[in-house]
């Protein structure tokens, strides 16, 4: 199995950020109802006016790393077989490294040694955020139906 290495977030500049804004209003006709496929053409004269062809997915996702430059947010793109170490995987839950190796130690969430170290697939992190999101919405709305039956709470 191959290991991928997480990439240094790309942090966008402030050119990157107004390119990125004028890039989605551009395409933003297609934004909503992408075609099957979408060729790009290159206009750069280093590259002889080079054209691609992406499917809608892929375009999707570009729109989606445009719309977070266009933000200023920092991006970085991982596939989901990536390993990540317990810093890294603990930075993405945005929890600490000691918590997040509880949870490894409780076989909460899977993961492999690597000598003495750790690796974590982003693909079985990204189940345990999405699992532990709807378990946590589950309780709210719990919590929520026993303060209206209670009457504490009333929706309008």
């Amino acid at each position: 199995m191959a290991t991928y290495r997480p990439i240094e977030p790309y942090t966008p500049t402030s050119e990157a950020i107004t390119l990125a804004s004028q890039a989605l209003e551009a395409i933003s006709a297609f934004i909503a109802n992408p075609p099957d496929t979408i060729t790009l053409a290159i206009l750069d004269s280093d590259m002889q006016d080079t054209r691609i062809t992406i499917p809608s997915g892929m375009f999707q996702l570009m729109v989606n790393v445009l719309q977070s430059v266009s933000r200023g947010e920092p991006v970085t793109i991982l596939p989901h077989s990536a390993e990540l170490t317990t810093q890294e995987a603990a930075d993405i839950l945005r929890v600490s490294r000691p918590y997040l190796i509880k949870l490894l130690d409780e076989g909460t969430i899977p993961s492999r040694k690597v000598g003495i170290y750790r690796r974590v697939l982003l693909q079985e992190l990204l189940h345990y955020q999405k699992t532990e999101k709807q378990r946590q919405s589950a309780i709210m709305s719990e919590l929520t139906k026993e303060a209206q039956d209670m009457g504490l709470y009333d929706l309008p």
